[in-house]
């Protein structure tokens, strides 16, 4: 590994993407990735929806126990989920590891629907109800569309987090199931050979596309504290 690069050659990408265990440890990050960014988002908006609509200290509670996982160190919630998934008999299986990471990232998504109701005026809330909207339509029509962007947001933020996660990836898989972290780590402890770099300069090119769909989106500087 040289910088600026000597020789530069695509033969390290042709390898990388015939080689079938760096294709199926892509596939697995992804596969886990995806899963897992959607069951977080689907639970940080019930979370969001039940603060939104009842503040309560139960509730403050609530969210508190869903952004834990987050703030302890990667380390304790790694071993902490490892023992869950082999009581529940996923330990080194695809499913632990979403389990795991779904509940490392549902903080994310969390906070940018609860950023995103915030934006809903109550004032509307209540119009709508006047015009004879049922609770459901006020949620189809007025809350979702509202927040819809502040979803997105956060769940491609956990994706991309998801993809370049390695300790739980690691703790859960019980050496049976490879993600990409977790080969390229392997490759470089076992001989370092260039096509690791393939996989470091894949996952950088990915958190490059979603990052900036989020920015032309307009909503990745107001998720950053920043004014547009």
């Amino acid at each position: 590994m040289a910088f600026p690069p000597q020789d530069p050659s695509i033969n390290w990408y042709v390898n990388f993407f015939a080689d079938p265990s760096w294709t199926s440890s892509l596939f697995n990050s992804v596969l886990i990735a995806v899963v897992s960014s959607v069951f977080a988002t689907a639970i940080a908006l019930a979370t969001a929806l039940l603060m939104w609509r009842r503040q309560s200290k139960l509730n403050q509670s609530l969210v508190g126990a869903v952004s834990l996982p987050f703030l302890l160190p990667g380390i304790v919630f790694a071993v902490s989920i490892s023992l869950v998934t082999a009581f529940l008999g996923l330990l080194g299986s695809l499913a632990g590891i979403i389990l795991g990471h779904t509940a490392l990232l549902v903080a994310i998504p969390l906070v940018t629907a609860r950023l995103g109701l915030g934006q809903v005026e109550q004032i509307h809330v209540e119009a709508a109800k006047l015009m004879g909207y049922s609770e459901r339509q006020i949620l189809t029509k007025l809350v979702i569309p509202i927040i819809r962007p502040y979803l997105v947001a956060g769940a491609l933020f956990a994706l991309i987090i998801s993809m370049n996660e390695y300790i739980i990836a690691f703790m859960v898989s019980g050496f049976s199931i490879e993600t990409l972290p977790i080969k390229i780590y392997n490759s470089q402890r076992y001989g370092f050979e260039p096509t690791l770099s393939v996989g470091t300069m894949v996952y950088m090119l990915f958190s490059l596309i979603v990052l900036s769909y989020i920015a032309a989106t307009g909503k990745l500087w107001s998720l950053l504290g920043i004014k547009e």
